[in-house]
């Protein structure tokens, strides 16, 4: 064998031995590059649960309602001059008040007579006018007065009648608007805010600022109307005249004439309390602030025999 043929003989079987290992080599697969993550912080936050049936609609912000003002006149004798929200009869808040669950409370409006003059008239909460389904019967809770400026504590519940805080039954958004009476204090104005925050206003009818004398209505469940509560903010500042003892001064305070708005139902219920020169009245009290009552079915039976004695 030529030395040529021996070199073509090696360069086809070194060739041939190539082509076999390669046919039966195993696959091999790239890795896949993979970028190392960017640590992201975490925030661990706990779980809350809105409980079944709750509504917690989002209160308006700004409103077209605009709103006066009017001199109101200082009666109460707190020397130095209690702030209105820790006045137990200008905030209802600070009271509260309890369910009254016996089961012989009639859930309806009753009668204990009429009044001479017509009282406010919850039916004109709403418009149109409308007795709403009584969703709640509560007591209010009484009060153990502190000297001022300090406003005391909550004591037992109040006893004189069954009822001293009603619920009415409402949709979330509904409008509500002051109680129309037969009282004016003038102008065209039928009450004075004695207090107002996020949830609730104090209405009084009269120029007095104070529940002591007249009619006052407490109106809870409330978003109160933005424009009505930065005017009462305004005028509630504790550098305001309000804050000055001088009894029998006057100095301004919001003023409103029936029917006008002054806020919308936060949720499924608003809470009524009428106090009148003092006292919590009941305000199932179907002759006096149902007179306005249109398409209400009820009889108003007499009111439980019964309710000074517990």
């Amino acid at each position: 064998m030529t030395i040529y043929r021996l070199t073509l003989y090696l360069t086809f079987l070194l060739l041939g031995v190539y082509l076999v290992g390669f046919a039966f080599s195993p696959t091999v697969t790239a890795e896949p590059v993979v970028a190392t993550p960017t640590p992201v912080a975490r925030v661990h936050l706990p779980l809350i649960l809105k409980p079944v049936g709750s509504v917690s609609p989002a209160c308006p912000t700004s409103s077209t309602n605009s709103y006066a003002q009017g001199p109101a006149t200082q009666t109460d004798g707190d020397n130095p001059v209690r702030p209105a929200n820790a006045h137990a009869d200008k905030n209802l808040a600070l009271r509260g008040y309890v369910a009254n669950t016996d089961p012989t409370l009639r859930r309806e409006l009753v009668d204990y007579g009429g009044a001479p003059v017509q009282p406010p008239q919850f039916a004109t909460l709403f418009s149109p006018n409308s007795v709403p389904p009584l969703s709640s019967f509560s007591r209010v809770y009484d009060w153990k007065w502190s000297p001022s400026p300090e406003p005391g504590s909550r004591d037992a519940p109040l006893t004189e009648y069954r009822v001293t805080a009603l619920g009415l039954q409402v949709s979330p958004g509904d409008v509500v608007h002051v109680p129309t009476s037969a009282y004016d204090i003038g102008q065209g104005f039928e009450v004075i805010v004695l207090h107002a925050d996020e949830r609730r206003v104090a209405l009084h009818y009269g120029r007095e600022d104070s529940a002591a004398g007249g009619y006052t209505v407490h109106i809870e469940g409330l978003c109160t109307d933005p424009n009505l509560l930065a005017l009462y903010n305004q005028l509630n500042a504790t550098n305001s005249p309000r804050y000055v003892y001088s009894p029998f001064s006057q100095y301004p305070l919001p003023v409103l004439p029936a029917g006008k708005p002054i806020g919308v139902a936060r949720g499924k219920e608003v809470v009524v309390a009428i106090v009148d020169s003092g006292r919590f009245m009941d305000p199932r009290s179907c002759h006096e602030w149902w007179q306005i009552r249109p398409g209400y079915t009820g009889t108003c039976p007499p009111h439980e025999l019964s309710a000074l004695s517990e």
